[in-house]
């Protein structure tokens, strides 16, 4: 009995034994089934064009409801639910870009006080700032400021004064007017040229729900700034003016009936005429080139300012612009 036990242990030894080296076996044949003899090589060329592609991804924000006077800081992209604080600006082209603007859509008429939600543009309301430099304050791109449709009766402005509102930034506003004498020409009492002399005043301390804010705006605090000439006939220009805690370049209109307030937009008017952020200070690379399938990031915000009729608003728009020149 005890002969016939072994003989079973040492035949099924025996097959799993020989399965494991027939495995064995067969990989290393698999192994050198293919060796290599010879090579050849074959050349490949090509030549790629001369081409600017920029690209700005999400390519769709949605900011949801939100109440007046608020700083949204993120956004939904709609098609995957994803929730960003940022834009990515990238090079998807052939060149380096040497420069990046933004541009954005605006009202044309002064659309507060009309109950008319579609008189508002939200590209109005967007900030930006390069997420790399901790330098730069999160700023407008370029916001367009109307003169007031009513009267503030608690608003001393300057004797001379020709058209007066707010830099609506969220829930701080801003009370300006501009002080203008016209010794010539009529119809130029802000484009800056010979024989005009206005000044743009600001407050610097904002209104909003709890504080009155400066709203002397001959013997308060606030900034006195003379509106000289771009070389346009259509506008002036006051060359770095502080708002808040940001700086900018305001574009005034020839007959001071409104304003753009702009930090990122190399097209403003007058934008030529702008030194205050230094050389190429406007855009938002600073002048360092971006290379093909290079980016640049940037944190957005929507600044919603007080006075919004309920409801949803017609579409803006942000435009990314490049240049390779």
């Amino acid at each position: 009995m005890e002969a016939k036990g072994m003989s079973k242990i040492a035949f099924g030894f025996a097959v799993v034994l020989a399965l494991v080296l027939g495995f064995v076996f067969k990989v290393d044949d698999v192994a050198k089934a293919y060796t290599v003899n010879a090579t050849g090589d074959a050349q490949i060329n090509v030549q790629i064009n001369n081409k600017t592609i920029v690209d700005i991804t999400p390519q769709a924000m949605d900011w949801g409801a939100n109440d007046p006077g608020t700083i949204v800081k993120q956004y939904t992209e709609p098609t995957n639910g994803l929730t960003l604080t940022q834009i990515q600006i990238e090079n998807m082209g052939s060149t380096d870009i040497t420069y990046i603007w933004a541009n954005v859509t605006q009202p044309t008429t002064n659309p507060f006080g009309t109950g008319n939600l579609n008189n508002y543009d939200p590209g109005n309301w967007i900030q930006l700032k390069p997420s790399d430099n901790p330098n730069v304050n999160m700023s407008f791109v370029d916001r367009v400021e109307f003169n007031s449709s009513v009267d503030y009766i608690y608003l001393n402005k300057a004797p001379n004064w020709v058209s007066f509102g707010k830099i609506r930034d969220a829930y701080n506003e801003y009370f300006w007017n501009i002080n203008a004498t016209v010794t010539t020409d009529p119809q130029a009492y802000c484009n800056g040229s010979i024989g005009t002399d206005a000044d743009l005043v600001i407050g610097r301390t904002p209104h909003n729900t709890t504080w009155t804010g400066t709203i002397d705006l001959v013997n308060g605090d606030v900034a006195w700034n003379n509106i000289v000439s771009t070389g346009d006939p259509n506008w002036g220009i006051v060359d770095g003016i502080k708002v808040g805690n940001n700086t900018y370049c305001v574009a005034v209109y020839w007959d001071c009936s409104y304003m753009r307030v702009y930090r990122w937009n190399a097209d403003a008017p007058g934008a030529a005429s702008c030194t205050a952020f230094g050389t190429d200070g406007l855009t938002l690379n600073g002048g360092t080139p971006i290379y093909p399938g290079g980016s640049l990031i940037a944190d957005v915000e929507l600044h919603i300012p007080y006075g919004v009729p309920d409801g949803t608003l017609p579409t803006g728009t942000l435009t990314v612009v490049a240049s390779a020149v």
